[in-house]
């Protein structure tokens, strides 16, 4: 989701994405997985509420210290010897640490469903969430002239890092970062990672590549197959998938430069960091997955949720699926939230307030 502020560099940015991506400028119908349960409109309505509070650590792997929204539920200043699980809500391209609360009413949701948990909100940047092959620009030079692919609250400089290292800034620094300051429950069984956009890309990612640090991943309209050509629709059976990344994205000029930047020229890292192919090593019952996309997405990564459920379906993956009217925007994020946050909650155990 992007800020007002960006929105004229940005469009014709998305403007590319959407016509790469989408293959067509008409949206065309796409057929429905099976639904995700719907939100309840008559959930509880507590009257003590979450804290929220925002936060700054020093990540050793980027070099510079980051921001961190948080939300610590009802009850985590009663009593000192109980510990929570966490769920870690990423963004999307162009946001930031913020845009769960000011876009989605993240706290609000978790006030209403009465969660048990504790969110955590972090900067990801630009970043895709993953390790950069490219490194970080120099950065005194940086600081003076901004960095990042879009412009965000506080200019591109915000985005300044001394080492391009976002999967160890997430795995490492800011997950133990987390553990050693609240009180957490700190096991995978207690972790559980969700995003939307490229935040959805991170959080499947995260926990795929890092099974033994998370139960579960939620994804928000998600770019989930990094390599999907099409068909747009997405048709069973007859996905066509880039081999050639030395070229990807080149019609996106600056855009598709960044991404390249990310991960690189070797084909073999793009697998590694492509949730669609890194489905084949997750075993059943390993991980909680959620996906969703609208059939209005402009860039029809409801193509890539539907590709991946078949993936998920085809090795026998147990995982929740939903494909319905929306865009890709805040309106269908805000009404799918209530869904992730009681799917991830399921799967780190924390209770709910009865419906």
């Amino acid at each position: 989701m992007l800020r007002p502020l960006v929105a004229v560099r940005a469009a014709a940015v998305l403007a590319l994405v959407g016509l790469a991506l989408a293959c067509s400028a008409d949206p065309a119908p796409v057929r429905a997985g099976g639904a995700a349960p719907a939100a309840a409109a008559g959930a509880a309505n507590p009257a003590r509420r979450g804290r929220l509070a925002e936060a700054t650590f020093r990540s050793a792997a980027l070099g510079v210290d980051k921001r961190y929204r948080i939300y610590l539920p009802v009850g985590y200043d009663d009593d000192p010897a109980r510990r929570w699980p966490v769920l870690y809500y990423l963004h999307g391209l162009g946001g930031d640490e913020d845009d769960w609360v000011d876009g989605g009413h993240l706290d609000q949701v978790a006030d209403r469903l009465g969660l048990a948990a504790i969110v955590v909100m972090p900067d990801g940047d630009d970043s895709f969430y993953a390790d950069a092959v490219s490194p970080a620009a120099d950065y005194a030079a940086c600081r003076r002239e901004g960095a990042g692919l879009l412009s965000r609250r506080g200019g591109r400089a915000h985005q300044c890092v001394r080492q391009r290292a976002y999967e160890r800034y997430l795995v490492d620094d800011l997950l133990g970062h987390v553990d050693a300051t609240y009180r957490t429950l700190a096991a995978r069984t207690g972790r559980a990672i969700a995003g939307l956009s490229m935040g959805g890309l991170g959080a499947w990612m995260l926990a795929l590549r890092h099974p033994d640090r998370f139960a579960g991943a939620a994804s928000h309209s998600g770019l989930l197959a990094l390599l999907y050509q099409g068909p747009h629709p997405y048709q069973p059976g007859a996905a066509s998938l880039a081999t050639d990344v030395s070229r990807w994205g080149v019609a996106l000029g600056e855009l598709g430069a960044w991404v390249r930047g990310i991960f690189g020229p070797d084909h073999a890292r793009w697998l590694a960091h492509d949730p669609a192919s890194l489905i084949a090593q997750v075993q059943p019952g390993q991980l909680a997955l959620y996906l969703d996309c609208g059939t209005e997405d402009l860039f029809r990564f409801d193509a890539h949720a539907a590709y991946v459920h078949d993936l998920l379906t085809a090795r026998g993956v147990a995982h929740t699926f939903f494909l319905g009217p929306g865009r890709h925007d805040f309106r269908f994020w805000h009404d799918r939230l209530d869904d992730s946050l009681r799917f991830l909650a399921d799967a780190v155990g924390a209770p709910l307030a009865p419906r």
